[in-house]
């Protein structure tokens, strides 16, 4: 920089006096005047080989505004033009961008109004090029006097630019790009509130994919992967202006539909998005077919808040599953239901995954060898605030919601995994897995027992499928046809709870069963009531007649065991035997009771 390029520092300052009274003062004056200019050059020096871009702007003189007086080199590398062609301008130079014109005005008001102003705006290079700029501008005085600015600007570009990437990441579904939960929860709320304001309808959506668990076990996770990317890519493509759609996790997603004129509206969109679905996907050359299911909850009618609203269409969204109906709106009959159960349900789906989930075995007696090598698994929900929670407290609650066939999967091969474990420890036990009605009518079921089998290398001689009678009779010839299936792949499958449903001798003679078990209602009662007393003698004979096998539930007392083996009972079970437990105490049980497997 030449010497009449450089800022003339003192020519913004006052002229400086003294007083020369002594010698000494003298002296003592001329070496704070050398030490000043010397901080001055110092100063100087800083302000020019700083990268920071510094310009200093002469006062504004009424309407014309402040000019430019001094650039530094970092002024010129920021915005690529030679300083000679800067000195004289208006803050224009700084290129504030037309579209933050309001900005540039503010800067102008806090200019002729002597105050320090601060601010972040987009701004544009000699080149065209835009930056993001962040610029402050400090009024210098002396003796109270505005004597000139100084404007400190800075490219923030890459900060905010990473700032941008970390929200994105924070707010995004990294598979698809989506919006996730958090940023649909934003978007849900600020959608309410608009709606509220305009007295309009918003429709909330919740779907899940029906069979996308099936392409993971089968073609693996990376198929899955780029399934979802696809399901994304069809739904952004059904959305109109202003709706939003997420990935809520899985193979979940979320819609909001904030110009919903009412219920009709919304199932059309509804039936907009199942008919995308229908098409077939293509994944490395297979070609993959999965539905979806939907639930819908309306603003206002099923809700006010973003919490409800996602509440009450997620149980629809299982509603909609059970019946198999594509979708399916809040029902007001659920309000029956209450609020503590709705909860429930919610936090009842990431159950599994949250690993809350938990399975109980309670070990069945073989009466004529007094040996258990068997154990019926019972499920349990280690709820992180109510504890352990027993099947009644959330099964019933999965079966009306539809939640009981993934409960029914994540059971099945947690339990299938938990006979391997046994097996490697030198105790072949055999588990009794309970199917529900509903498991039943999926067709998939026999697949799912076979992929569970062979992923843990168990023998299918060691599984047992429970059904209860009610289920079976729901659908006589379905059960037939999937229960000859397990049958020819080796599972044993027994009837469970027999006696308190409707089934005929003749549809128990077709079924391809090995056991049957009697509830615990006729056992517990058999030694005080002679009716209880025939009917259990009644099946036992039955049963055997039809060469299957007879289990006893309930067996609460050493004298209903008894009883038991004198009709020639093969198997029991019951609190007095052993209470339901984990694997773990199971082992030990096994080990120190008189029943276990080496005696």
């Amino acid at each position: 920089m030449s010497e009449q390029e450089a800022p003339d520092v003192t020519s913004l300052r006052t002229t400086w006096t003294t007083h020369l009274e002594t010698p000494d003062g003298l002296q003592r004056k001329l070496t704070e005047q050398r030490m000043q200019s010397e901080q001055l050059r110092l100063l100087g020096t800083a302000v020019t080989v700083t990268d920071q871009a510094i310009a200093i702007l002469t006062p504004a003189v009424e309407a014309v505004g402040p000019r430019i007086a001094f650039v530094n080199d970092g002024f010129c590398a920021l915005y690529g033009r030679r300083r000679e062609d800067v000195i004289g301008q208006t803050p224009l130079i700084f290129g504030i961008v037309e579209r933050h014109q309001s900005i540039f005005d503010a800067l102008l008001q806090h200019v002729f109004e002597h105050r320090e102003f601060e601010a972040e705006a987009t701004a544009q290079r000699a080149n065209g090029s835009e930056f993001e700029l962040d610029m402050q501008l400090v009024p210098v005085r002396d003796g109270g006097q505005l004597t000139h600015w100084v404007a400190f600007l800075r490219d923030v570009t890459a900060t905010k630019t990473q700032v941008t990437t970390l929200r994105h990441q924070a707010t995004h579904d990294a598979l698809t790009g989506l919006p996730n939960r958090a940023l649909l929860f934003e978007a849900l709320e600020k959608a309410i509130g608009a709606a509220r304001e305009q007295r309009s309808v918003l429709a909330l959506m919740l779907m899940d994919l029906d069979r996308f668990k099936e392409v993971n076990d089968t073609f693996g996770h990376h198929f899955g992967d780029a399934l979802l990317k696809q399901v994304a890519f069809r739904l952004e493509n059904q959305m109109r202006g202003g709706d939003v759609v997420a990935r809520l996790g899985g193979d979940e997603f979320a819609m909001i539909l904030p110009r919903a004129v009412d219920g009709g509206s919304a199932a059309v969109a509804a039936r907009r998005i199942l008919n995308t679905l229908e098409q077939p996907f293509v994944v490395e050359g297979q070609v993959l077919e999965v539905g979806g299911s939907i639930g819908i909850a309306l603003y206002p009618t099923h809700g006010t808040d973003a919490r409800t609203l996602l509440r009450r269409a997620d149980v629809a969204m299982y509603a909609a599953k059970q019946k198999q109906s594509g979708y399916s709106f809040h029902q007001e009959d659920a309000e029956s239901r209450s609020p503590d159960q709705l909860a429930l349900v919610v936090e009842l789906r990431g159950a599994a995954d949250r690993n809350e989930l938990e399975l109980h075995y309670q070990p069945k007696l073989h009466l004529r060898s007094g040996l258990v090598t068997r154990a019926e698994v019972l499920i349990r929900w280690n709820h992180p605030q109510r504890g352990y929670l027993p099947p009644n407290a959330f099964i019933p609650l999965a079966e009306r919601t539809g939640l009981i066939r993934p409960i029914s999967d994540w059971l099945l091969d947690a339990a299938m995994r938990q006979c391997r474990l046994w097996q490697d420890a030198g105790a072949p036990i055999h588990v009794a897995v309970n199917i529900s009605a509903n498991s039943l009518l999926d067709q998939s079921l026999p697949e799912k027992v076979q992929n569970a089998l062979e992923r843990w290398d168990v023998d299918p001689r060691f599984l047992k499928i429970e059904i209860t009678e009610s289920s079976i009779m729901a659908d006589p010839a379905h059960a037939l046809a999937i229960l000859s299936l397990l049958q020819s792949m080796g599972v044993r499958l027994s009837v469970d709870d027999f006696g308190t449903g409707y089934s005929s001798l003749t549809h128990l003679r077709q079924l391809p069963i090995d056991e049957i078990k009697i509830d615990k209602s006729f056992v517990m009662g058999m030694l005080s009531n002679d009716a209880d007393a025939a009917i259990v003698r009644t099946v036992i004979d039955l049963a055997h007649n039809l060469g299957k096998q007879v289990c006893a539930e309930g067996v609460e007392d050493e004298a209903t065991w008894r009883a038991l083996v004198s009709l020639g009972c093969d198997l029991a079970q019951g609190f007095w035997i052993a209470r339901p437990m984990n694997a773990a105490a199971l082992m030990q049980w096994l080990v120190d009771t008189s029943w276990g497997l080496a005696r």
